[in-house]
């Protein structure tokens, strides 16, 4: 498995010279900022240098390349793999009832006895990502196949996403990439770092991504009631205060963020949907807490590697820790690569959503500010 990363921007061009690795196994990801524009000269070179390769990608509020986050740049990963065979696919999101649809025709066309892994990235704005998860569920046996992925960012004005489909930035578009191999090592974690306060509330009334209800009083209002003063600051603030979404077993939740109000309604709007009849509880996080989450995903996933082996990182972390770890962002992909082994390399992208197993060999979850990471390496 050969690894090259690399970075163009319009002031110095590409970072480095692109390799000579193009093969139907050689994977290119590609994450650029909303407008392509400027970067379509170094896009263009890449369809034309790696005409066998696989080439996807989206677009995102910042990148990652190693233990920077670049904001103003093209970065592209291109990953030559010796003993692994790829798939791409591709579904539609034009309504909101496509999602389902979606994630089990990806499913259904990557399904196979040696699948190892699936990376998704999808629309972040065209999504629903608890249905496309549940589709794929309906097919895929997770105790064995790794889903991943994450939906695309734009610049906080969640006005418009795109993936990288047929040699264009499309919207309403999710892919999915098949990984097969039996020596292909493909393993993720997440963990957010925010810390729940405050009494367990019952969600009762819920539509989507909209919260109306909880504990049968309007949801705005008890939101504001909890914050006190920081409730002046909406929703900028409510970046610092998500929901945790309780299971049913009460022994995991996920992550969401509030990125809308109405008064009108006195209801709260998610990026991702709410569960009625789940519970909730009010969560706090300061830059300490989200750092330590960083290091512990990546400490838990180092712990199941062997001794001085090298990994791929592909780093998925969501748009909002950006804003709440503002111009320090950047250290946590310095705990994060410093905590995998020696020669070791990380990119990745900030999302509207990660998707991620919800624990270590369990199901694939929607989550919101949360470091997600998976290493990825071929054994012998």
């Amino acid at each position: 498995m050969q690894v090259t990363l690399n970075f163009f921007t319009q002031a110095t061009g590409w970072h480095k010279p692109l390799p000579d690795t193009d093969s139907p196994q050689t994977l290119v990801l590609v994450f650029s900022e909303p407008n392509s524009t400027p970067y379509q000269h170094a896009l263009n070179e890449l369809q034309q240098k790696y005409p066998q390769a696989i080439i996807a990608g989206c677009s995102t509020v910042a990148s990652i390349f190693n233990e920077h986050l670049l904001e103003n740049a093209l970065v592209v990963g291109v990953i030559q793999f010796h003993a692994t065979r790829l798939m791409l696919t591709r579904a539609e999101l034009r309504h909101d009832q496509d999602s389902l649809l979606a994630g089990k025709h990806i499913a259904t066309q990557l399904n196979a006895p040696d699948l190892k892994g699936i990376l998704i990235l999808s629309d972040g704005l065209n999504t629903q990502g608890s249905e496309l998860l549940r589709g794929m569920a309906s097919v895929i046996n997770q105790r064995k196949v790794t889903i991943v992925g994450g939906l695309a960012s734009d610049k906080m004005e969640f006005a418009h996403t795109w993936v990288w489909s047929n040699g264009k930035p499309t919207t309403h578009r999710a892919l999915g990439i098949g990984f097969y191999s039996e020596k292909l090592v493909f393993a993720s974690h997440a963990q957010d770092g925010f810390k729940p306060f405050g009494p367990e509330r019952l969600i009762t009334r819920a539509e989507k991504n909209v919260l109306y209800e909880i504990d049968g009083h309007p949801a705005l209002q008890l939101y504001k009631e909890y914050l006190g003063d920081h409730a002046n600051n909406l929703p900028k603030m409510a970046l610092h205060f998500p929901l945790a979404i309780w299971n049913e077993a009460k022994d995991h939740y996920v992550v969401r963020t509030v990125v809308g109000m109405d008064e009108s309604t006195n209801s709260l709007s998610f990026v991702a949907d709410i569960p009625t009849g789940y519970h909730t509880q009010l969560m706090y996080g300061s830059f300490d807490n989200l750092l330590d989450g960083a290091e512990l995903a990546a400490r838990n996933l180092a712990n199941t590697l062997p001794p001085n082996q090298p990994v791929l990182a592909l780093t998925i972390s969501c748009s909002g820790r950006k804003l709440v770890m503002s111009e320090d962002a950047d250290q946590e992909l310095e705990a994060t690569l410093s905590t995998f082994p020696k020669g070791s390399q990380q990119f990745g992208f900030y999302s509207f959503g990660e998707l991620a197993p919800i624990a270590f060999g369990g199901q694939c979850g929607l989550h919101n500010e949360t470091m997600t990471l998976t290493v990825m390496y071929e054994g012998s």
